[in-house]
């Protein structure tokens, strides 16, 4: 059996947003964007996160990713920046100039879980719990609710 994010049934799904330091407008350079990218699929391959949408403006950075449910979203998002941060330094070393503290990403960041359904039809479900159960049980099948097993 392997493990991987095909045996993870769930739908860990986020989307993250990171903003450079200051707002820098540091990804207009094409070659920042395409570091930048490439860290980030390094850490898709190595920890097994999967980037399903990437996409750069001037100032900042949004993906749509599936986290193993083995790491938590804090976790990935230090992962994300941290090596990203690293190879984009490495990569270009006259940012330090721009960065002297050595912070590439400004400590903001967003996640939210992206799911199939809205929050309305989350709230029409839950609010519809009682006649989904009721419907359930089927007198003819010999089916009761269970309160006539514990009164």
């Amino acid at each position: 059996m392997s493990s991987g994010i095909k045996d993870d049934l769930r739908r860990n799904l986020y989307h993250l947003v990171f903003v450079s330091k200051c707002r820098y407008r540091v990804f207009r350079n094409e070659f920042t964007k395409k570091v930048c990218a490439d860290s980030f699929h390094e850490v898709e391959q190595k920890y097994g996160v999967k980037i399903e949408e990437l996409e750069f403006q001037d100032d900042h950075v949004h993906l749509m990713v599936h986290i193993p449910a083995k790491l938590s979203v804090s976790f990935t998002v230090q992962l994300l920046k941290g090596v990203s941060a690293r190879r984009i330094f490495d990569a270009s070393p006259k940012l330090h100039l721009r960065y002297p503290r050595g912070s590439f990403w400004s400590r903001f960041k967003y996640y939210g879980t992206v799911g199939p359904m809205t929050d309305a039809a989350v709230r029409k479900y839950i609010g519809a719990q009682d006649v989904h159960h009721e419907a359930l049980i089927n007198p003819e099948a010999g089916q009761s609710q269970l309160t006539s097993f514990f009164s």
